[in-house]
C-alpha cells in the first residue's frame, strides 16, 4: 500500500512551496504557464501519478466560455478518481469584460485562455478549444447557431473528442432555455450530437482523411449542479452525486479546495473564491449509455473496467497473450503504489522500471497480433498513455530535474541565440546519464558549442548552477521565420469564427514551444527521455524567478499613435500630431526611413524621417503633423505607418500581454490609425473621470478636445470637485473602486451642488449597496446591436444639444446596446431611452435622468466603453451631449419636477452655445 508516514502531508506541502521551477511536471499539458502545479509536485505529485498508472479512466466536460466549468467536478475527477479529465470550451471567453485591464476582444480571449491554463494546472485537468469566437451575451440558442454555425462548431467537437479519445464525456449545459446564455444553451445542444458523430466514419470525414480515427465514448452525463461552474449541492432527483468536499490526504485538502485555488485563476472575470471546507458535491444525470445498465450508479466509471487489465475488453482485445502482457503492466503499476514511500522514492524505481519494459513490449507485440486494426489502435493509445506515465514516475522516483534555458525572451529573424541544457540528479540515485539534444524548426540552424563560448551565464558565481551533466547550443533563427502569435489570430476572422492554419495544433489552447531540449538515460536499466521546452529565465526583484516561453519578434515594432482620432467635419478641417514609436528588437543596429500613408489631398509634414536605433531594447519617436481638409466628407479613413530599413519594410505594432498570473504573449496589429470625420459638437466642459476597471472612455473624451483629469482617492476624498462640469464614472468601479464607494456620498453632493454625474454601467452591487441616489435595481441588458432605441424624452437636452441626435446615430454599434439597465426604479428616475432585444418586454432603464438639488444625475448603461473606441459616430455624439449637460438650455422633461437641463451650478461660467472641438 502508499506508505505515507504521519508528517507526510506537511512535507508534501512544503516541497510543493520551495520546489524548484525547474521541475517540470508532465501530469498537466502545457507546463508552460505561470501558476506552479503544487499539486503536482515533489511527494505528492509522485503519489498522484503512481494513482494515475493504474487507470485508464477519462473524462471530456464541455462548455462555452472560460469560467463556465465546474472546477470541482474536474479537480475530482482528475485528482481523486486519477482520471485524464479535459475542459472543452467553444470560446476562449473573447467577448466579455476585463476586471485587470483594457484588453477586450481578441486580446482579451488570449488572458482568459492562459486563466483556463492556470486553473487546470491547480485542478489536474487539461484544456482544448473550438473554433467561436465569443460575440457577447446572446439570449438564445438560435442566435448563437446563426453566428457560429451548428455544423463548423460541431465538427470542432468531434475533433476534440477523436483527439482526446474520453471514456465519458459530462456536459456543462442541457441545451435548454434552462441554460440563459445562448451560448451555454448551444454547448448543451451540439454535447449529444457530437457523441454520436465522433463515432461515425462518415460524419467529417476529412478528419479521418487527416488520420484521426472515430471514437465512441461510453457514457453521456449532463452537469446538475450549481451555476457559474462552482459546484454546489445537488438537487433532488439527480442520479449520481460526485462527493468534491471529500479530503485527501496526499494533498491535505479537499478536491473543491483545490478547485476553488484554481478558479481564483480567472482573475479577469473577477472570479477569486474561498476555498470552502466541509461537504460538496457535484450532480451528475446519465442521458446515454454505451455499457450495460448496472442499477444504481456509485460512479460515472460504473459498468466500464478502466484497469490496465482491462484494456482488453475495452478494446475488444482478442489475443491471449497480450491479455496476459497487460496483467503483468497491472501487477507492475500496483506493486509501485504498495511500495512507495514518499521520503524515499528512489525503492520503487525497480517496479516502475519493469512495468515501462513490459508496457513497451506489450505495444511491440500489439503491432504484431491478429487482431483488429481499430482495436490494436485504440490499445495502443491506451498503453501509450501509461509508457508517458511510467518514464515520468522513474523521473520523479530517481529525483532527476531537466532545465533548458535561453539566454534571450525574444530573437529577430536571422539572428542568434544560445540554449543551456542541464541536468540534475541527486547523488546515489541510480541514473546513467546519456545525450542532451536541442530540438529546433526546420530550416533552424542549431551548433553545439563549448561552455566557454556561451551566454547568459550567471554573473556571480552564487548564480551559477553546478549541473551533473550539461550542454550549449548557438541557435540562428532564418530571415523568413514567423513572429510568434497566438495561432488562432495569424489570419483574420470568417465572421464569428477564427481561423485554424492547417499546420496548427487545431484546438490546442496554444502552439507548441518553438525549441526543445532533451534528456536521453537510463533509470534502473530502463532507458527514459525527458523532454522540456526552451524558456528565458530572469529574477524579478519583488516576484523572484520568472520564466518566459522564447518568442521571435519583428526586429523592428512600429506603433502609431493615437489608434483613433475623431474630426468633426466642416470647412476648417483638423490637424493633428501623430506619433510613429519604433522600437528595436534586433540585436543588430538599425537604421531607416519612417513614413506615413495618408488620402488623397492629405498633408503630411514632414513627408518621411530618418531614424536609427543602436542597441536592442531602445526606442525612438518619431512626429508628424498631418492635416485633414476641410473638404474630406464624412466617413472613415486610415492612415498607416512604414519604416523602411535596408530591402524590409517594417508596418507591425508589437503588442504585449503582460500580467503576473499568465505566460507573456505577443500581438502585432497594422501600424495604423481610424480617422473619423464625423458631425460632432461639444460644450467645453471640464471633466473628472473615475476610472473603474479598465477603459479607453477618457482617451475618446480627449479625443473630443476637452481635457481629462482621472481622479484618485486623494481628489475623492478632499479635492475640490465643483472645479468639474462634469464627473464620468468608468464601468464596475463599484466593484473595484473602494474609494469611489466610499466618497458615493460627496459625489452626490457634488451634484446636488450643481454638477453633472455620468455613471456607466455597474453591476448589481451598485444598487445592492444604496449607491445611486434613489433606490432601483439592476438587471437586465440589450445585447443585440442592432436593436431599435427609441427616445423617450425627444425634448431632453441629451438628444438636442449640442448635437441632434437622429436614428443613424444607432447606426454601426458593436457586440452588444446595453448592459444592467436600471430596473424598479423609483419615479424620482425619469427614463430616457427604451430599447430591447427581440420578443422581450420594453427596456427603459438603459439610461434614466434625475434632478438631484441643482444639478444631473445619469445613469447609462449603453456600452460605451466599446463603441467609442471603435470609433462609432453615433457614440460620440451621443456621449459628447451627456458630457454637454451643464451647459445645455433648459427644456421641458415630461414626468420630471423642474426643467431638465437647467443651468443652476454656480461654479459653471454661462455658456449658451456650444462650440466645435475646443481649440480645434
Amino acid at each position: 500500500m502508499l506508505r505515507l508516514p504521519a508528517r507526510f502531508v506537511a512535507l508534501a506541502c512544503l516541497a510543493a512551496l520551495v520546489a524548484s521551477s525547474n521541475y517540470a511536471p508532465r501530469l498537466v499539458e502545457p507546463a508552460r504557464a505561470q501558476v506552479r502545479p503544487e499539486y503536482s509536485l515533489g511527494a505528492a505529485g509522485l503519489g498522484q501519478l503512481l494513482r494515475r498508472l493504474q487507470t485508464t479512466a477519462s473524462v471530456m466536460h464541455t462548455g462555452a466560455h472560460p469560467d463556465d466549468e465546474d472546477s470541482a467536478l474536474i479537480a475530482r475527477l482528475a485528482r481523486g478518481d486519477n482520471a485524464r479529465v479535459a475542459y472543452l470550451s467553444l470560446t476562449r471567453g473573447d467577448g466579455g469584460q476585463n476586471i485587470l485591464g483594457p484588453e477586450l476582444f481578441e486580446a482579451l480571449g488570449v488572458i482568459r485562455t492562459e486563466e483556463l491554463l492556470q486553473a487546470r494546472r491547480l485542478d489536474g485537468g487539461e484544456q482544448f478549444f473550438a473554433r467561436a469566437f465569443d460575440f457577447g451575451f446572446s439570449k438564445t440558442r438560435a442566435e448563437t447557431a446563426a453566428k457560429w454555425g451548428e455544423r463548423e462548431l460541431l465538427g470542432d467537437m468531434v475533433r476534440a473528442i477523436r483527439l482526446y479519445r474520453p471514456l465519458v464525456i459530462i456536459s456543462r449545459f442541457s441545451g435548454t432555455p434552462a441554460d440563459g446564455h445562448g451560448h451555454h444553451q448551444f454547448a448543451g445542444y451540439l454535447t449529444p450530437l457530437a457523441f454520436r458523430a465522433a463515432a461515425d466514419p462518415n460524419q467529417f470525414p476529412e478528419q479521418i482523411a487527416e488520420g484521426l480515427r472515430p471514437w465512441q465514448a461510453r457514457k453521456l452525463y449532463v452537469s446538475a449542479s450549481g451555476g457559474g461552474g462552482v459546484a454546489a449541492p445537488t438537487k433532488e432527483g439527480t442520479s449520481l452525486r460526485v462527493e468534491t468536499g471529500r479530503y485527501d490526504a496526499l494533498f491535505g485538502r479537499t478536491y473543491y479546495e483545490i478547485a476553488m485555488e484554481g478558479r481564483s485563476q480567472h482573475k479577469s472575470q473577477q472570479e477569486g473564491r474561498l476555498e470552502l471546507r466541509g461537504r460538496r458535491a457535484s450532480g451528475v444525470r446519465l442521458l446515454e449509455s454505451r455499457v450495460p445498465a448496472s442499477g444504481s450508479e456509485q460512479s460515472i466509471f460504473d459498468g466500464l473496467d478502466v484497469s490496465i487489465a482491462g484494456i482488453a475488453q475495452l478494446t475488444g482485445l482478442r489475443d491471449a497473450s497480450i491479455a496476459e502482457a497487460l496483467k503483468e503492466i497491472q501487477q507492475s503499476a500496483a506493486r509501485a503504489l504498495a511500495e512507495y514511500d514518499a521520503l524515499d522514492p528512489r525503492q520503487i524505481i525497480g517496479p516502475l522500471a519493469a512495468g515501462l519494459g513490459q508496457t513497451r513490449a506489450a505495444r511491440a507485440l500489439l503491432a504484431r497480433s491478429a487482431d483488429p486494426a481499430e482495436a490494436r489502435a485504440d490499445a495502443d493509445f491506451l498503453l501509450a498513455q501509461k509508457e508517458r506515465e511510467f518514464s515520468e514516475a522513474l523521473e520523479r522516483a530517481a529525483g532527476v530535474t531537466f532545465d533548458a534555458l535561453a539566454d534571450t525572451e525574444t530573437v529577430a529573424p536571422g539572428e542568434s541565440f544560445t540554449v543551456a541544457l542541464r541536468m540534475f540528479v541527486p547523488e546515489s540515485s541510480p541514473v546513467r546519464a546519456g545525450e542532451l539534444r536541442l530540438r529546433a524548426p526546420d530550416g533552424w540552424r542549431v551548433e553545439r558549442i563549448e561552455k566557454s563560448h556561451a551566454e547568459g551565464e550567471g554573473t556571480t558565481a552564487r548564480e551559477r548552477e553546478a549541473a551533473q551533466q550539461e550542454a550549449y547550443y548557438r541557435v540562428t533563427v532564418p530571415v523568413d521565420a514567423p513572429v510568434t502569435q497566438p495561432y488562432w489570430l495569424a489570419a483574420p476572422r470568417d465572421g464569428d469564427l477564427f481561423r485554424w492554419p492547417a499546420s496548427a495544433p487545431q484546438g490546442a489552447p496554444f502552439a507548441p514551444a518553438l525549441v526543445e531540449g532533451s534528456a536521453a538515460m537510463e533509470i534502473g536499466g530502463a532507458p527514459v527521455t525527458i523532454t522540456q521546452p526552451v524558456q528565458y529565465r530572469y529574477a524579478d526583484p519583488v516576484r523572484g524567478e520568472v520564466r518566459r516561453d522564447l518568442n521571435v519578434v519583428p526586429a523592428l515594432a512600429v506603433a502609431l499613435d493615437p489608434g483613433l482620432i475623431i474630426v468633426p467635419s466642416g470647412p476648417k478641417g483638423g490637424a493633428r500630431r501623430m506619433v510613429v514609436r519604433l522600437t528595436q528588437n534586433s540585436s543588430r543596429a538599425l537604421s531607416g526611413t519612417v513614413r506615413l500613408e495618408v488620402p488623397a489631398g492629405w498633408v503630411i509634414r514632414p513627408s518621411a524621417a530618418l531614424f536609427a536605433l543602436s542597441s536592442k531594447g531602445q526606442r525612438t519617436a518619431v512626429v508628424f503633423q498631418v492635416k485633414i481638409p476641410g473638404a474630406a466628407r464624412p466617413g472613415a479613413y486610415r492612415i498607416r505607418a512604414q519604416a523602411a530599413v535596408g530591402g524590409q519594410t517594417f508596418d507591425r505594432a508589437e503588442r504585449v500581454i503582460d500580467y503576473p498570473h499568465i505566460q507573456t504573449h505577443r500581438l502585432y496589429p497594422a501600424a495604423e490609425t481610424q480617422v473619423r470625420v464625423l458631425d460632432l459638437k461639444v460644450a467645453p466642459v471640464r471633466v473628472g473621470y473615475i476610472m473603474g476597471s479598465g477603459d479607453e472612455v477618457p482617451d475618446a473624451i480627449r479625443q473630443m478636445g476637452l481635457e481629462v483629469t482621472l481622479l484618485d482617492e486623494t481628489e475623492l476624498s478632499t479635492g475640490d470637485l465643483s472645479r468639474y462640469d462634469t464627473i464620468v464614472v468608468g464601468i464596475r468601479a463599484s466593484q473595484v473602486r473602494p474609494d469611489f464607494v466610499a466618497n458615493n456620498n460627496r459625489l452626490l453632493d457634488y451634484v446636488r451642488n450643481g454638477g453633472a454625474l455620468i455613471v456607466q454601467y455597474q453591476r448589481t452591487d451598485y444598487a445592492e449597496r444604496n449607491l445611486a441616489p434613489f433606490p432601483t435595481k439592476i438587471g437586465p441588458r440589450v445585447t443585440d446591436e442592432t436593436a431599435p432605441v427609441t427616445i423617450l424624452q425627444p425634448a431632453h437636452p441629451a438628444f438636442n444639444f449640442p448635437n441632434k441626435i437622429t436614428g443613424a446615430d444607432w447606426q454601426d454599434w458593436v457586440q452588444e446596446r446595453s448592459l444592467y439597465h436600471f430596473t424598479d426604479f423609483s419615479p424620482q428616475y425619469v427614463p430616457l431611452l427604451e430599447s430591447h432585444d427581440e420578443g422581450e418586454p420594453p427596456q427603459r432603464g438603459g439610461q434614466v435622468y434625475a434632478q438631484l438639488g441643482r444639478g444631473h444625475y445619469v445613469y447609462t448603461a449603453y456600452a460605451w466603453f466599446r463603441q467609442l473606441p471603435a470609433g462609432v459616430p453615433g457614440a460620440y455624439r451621443l456621449f459628447a451631449n451627456l458630457l454637454s449637460l451643464p451647459k445645455a438650455p433648459s427644456a421641458p422633461v415630461r414626468g420630471g419636477r423642474r426643467q431638465a437641463g437647467q443651468r443652476t451650478s454656480a461654479t459653471s461660467r454661462d455658456h449658451s452655445r456650444a462650440s466645435e472641438l475646443p481649440g480645434k
